[in-house]
């Protein structure tokens, strides 16, 4: 664990961090798109698409926004107790 919170301070954002596909924006909207399009092909249905879309949007608004504003903020706290002594990049305090 410790290795890696020293890993992830090398980062600035956790796009950069999360290079898997399956973890880029491009992945997820395209994902997304691709329910939302399956729904109404196959079921026909403005109520379910719309639920689904409702879901979907839930989905991209959790990855694409809040987790990776919430990563960056913790890596900027993490940078800042760093840098002014409070701890060492493995987040233990100084004496």
């Amino acid at each position: 664990m410790q290795d890696k919170v020293a890993v992830l301070m090398q980062y600035n954002n956790f796009i950069e961090y999360s290079s898997i596909n399956r973890c880029q924006p491009w992945t997820i909207l395209l994902a997304g798109i691709a329910v939302i399009a399956s729904s109404w092909v196959i079921l026909h249905s403005a109520t379910i698409s719309g639920g689904v879309t409702l879901l979907i949007c839930g989905w991209w608004y959790i990855f694409l926004y809040s987790y990776p504003k919430a990563y960056s903020d913790m890596i900027a706290e993490r940078r800042k107790k760093v840098s002014s002594g409070i701890e060492d990049t493995f987040g233990h305090r100084k004496n």
